[in-house]
């Protein structure tokens, strides 16, 4: 994760909130989305996904989570990042306006609404939107799309096309 985020923010530090939710998502990408078991268990929290042990590898030092990423070759480390950050910039290029971290909420949001709640949605955008109201309508529906055609999440059926 740190080096997703090194490579995405140089300047990433755990003393700003922003750095530490974007640390958060991208733990949740990879693991969730990206199916590399990091061993993290996540929570619906108000800035989305949140994982309390993540959080406190984080905060315990910085080579907890390092660690954890050399379970991967140097290939396999190259492809997880190649595809994370392919997921990443495609979202960005949406929703310009949104720093990362907000960015990577609304994937991350949007992803579990849609695949790791009980029951799970059936129109995430619609959930995320009542329950995050300063995030844009427009934004997570085009993130939605995006996650929909790349088969990060199901695609909807005739008859639940908006």
């Amino acid at each position: 994760m740190w080096f997703i985020a090194y490579k995405l923010n140089p300047n990433v530090s755990l003393n700003r909130l922003e750095d530490r939710l974007l640390l958060q998502k991208i733990g949740y990408v990879v693991q969730e989305i990206l199916g590399y078991n990091l061993g993290y268990k996540f929570s619906w929290y108000s800035y989305g996904p949140y994982s309390r042990t993540l959080s406190r590898d984080l905060h315990a030092y910085e080579t907890a989570c390092i660690a954890r990423g050399n379970m991967l070759d140097d290939r396999s480390l190259s492809q997880l990042v190649d595809r994370f950050t392919s997921i990443y910039v495609k979202a960005q290029s949406l929703c310009k306006d949104e720093p990362m971290a907000r960015t990577l909420e609304i994937i991350a949001s949007i992803h579990m609404l849609a695949k790791n709640t009980y029951p799970p949605s059936t129109d995430p955008v619609a959930d995320l939107i009542r329950i995050k109201p300063y995030i844009r309508k427009t934004c997570a529906e085009e993130i939605e799309r995006m996650l929909r055609e790349e088969g990060i999440i199901e695609k909807l059926s005739s008859d639940q096309v908006k």
